[in-house]
């Protein structure tokens, strides 16, 4: 239902109870007729008088000067560019230092060895003790360090940009004043000679139906007020709903090929990749400022959203409905 209908249907079931306790009055007064004597009956004022009490009736239009909420969709729309990521399995190749223990010449230490040797003398032989010193090379082990080509094979996100265009109606409501108006029949004023205390039954009950009646009207106004805030609120909800369905399906995208691109760059410092850790580092950084550059447009309408809304429950909270009789 629009809103034109729902106030309709409100008022048509509010119409059909205040008539059901109009009637109410009326059989009242008409038990009150067969002992009393009619004053007067020109289908506008209603005077009876039974015994003492003389009661004065005025069939009265009462106005509602209700606030209702008007909306008009109004189109908003723009264009951004958006990444797409697509991982794909591809090999990489790097220098890698690989380390290893070799044996290096550093000094030399002399050796002395001696031993005992035969030798000719003139009158014979003889055995002497002979000694002799050499240098010897000083060799220990050293870590060598050298590059040699690594290959792996990971997931690297590739990155291509394409335009999207965004079409979202927006909400915008004005509230305006819509007159509604409808008969009932009012007791203006009960004249009697007797004490207060003494006024009949058939008093109380129309008084208490009188009652009834305004609270009708009190409850007519607050069901009102009720079906415009729902109403409002039923709008900017959709409104809202629609602009964040919008932008999920990207934020989502964009927030797994993040965490892709994360894991990717974990995987080239554990195998020390320098040179391919620093390009996916760009790429990462890339896509998250593409993340905020999309949200932003998506965050302002939103918080338009959210102050429009506002601005419309303001309305009709300032723009009580009036009620004049007439």
């Amino acid at each position: 239902m629009n809103t034109e209908e729902l106030i309709k249907k409100l008022t048509e079931e509010f119409d059909s109870e205040l008539k059901a306790l109009t009637n109410q009055i009326s059989k009242e007064i008409s038990n009150m007729e067969d002992d009393s004597e009619i004053l007067q009956d020109n289908q506008s004022l209603f005077k009876i008088k039974n015994g003492n009490y003389q009661y004065n009736f005025e069939w009265k239009k009462v106005i509602f000067n209700l606030p209702v909420p008007q909306f008009t969709m109004k189109n908003q729309k723009w264009s951004f560019d958006i990444p797409e990521v697509t991982m794909h399995l591809k090999e990489i190749c790097f220098d890698w230092p690989k380390t290893k223990m070799v044996n290096k010449k550093v000094g030399k230490k002399p050796e002395v060895t001696c031993h005992w040797k035969v030798r000719n003398v003139i009158i014979g032989k003889t055995k002497v003790w002979v000694c002799s010193t050499k240098m010897t090379p000083i060799i220990i082990s050293v870590p060598e360090v050298t590059m040699e080509t690594k290959c792996m094979s990971t997931k690297i996100p590739e990155i291509t940009m394409k335009t999207k265009e965004v079409s979202l109606d927006i909400p915008e409501v004005t509230v305006v004043s819509k007159e509604i108006s409808f008969n009932t029949l009012v007791i203006t004023s009960i004249n009697y000679q007797e004490s207060e205390e003494n006024i009949g039954n058939s008093n109380q009950e129309i008084t208490q139906i009188q009652q009834k009646i305004n609270d009708l009207t009190v409850s007519y106004e607050d069901k009102m007020k009720y079906m415009q805030v729902s109403l409002i609120n039923e709008k900017f909800d959709q409104a809202q709903s629609d602009i964040l369905g919008s932008v999920n399906a990207d934020k989502k995208n964009l927030e797994k090929s993040i965490e892709d691109s994360k894991a990717t760059i974990s995987e080239l410092k554990n195998n020390g990749a320098a040179e391919h850790l620093k390009i996916e580092e760009e790429k990462l950084n890339k896509l998250i400022g593409d993340l905020q550059r999309i949200l932003e447009p998506y965050e302002n309408l939103l918080r338009q959203i959210d102050e429009q809304r506002k601005q419309a429950l303001e309305q009709v909270e300032l723009q009580d409905s009036e009620m004049v009789t007439a």
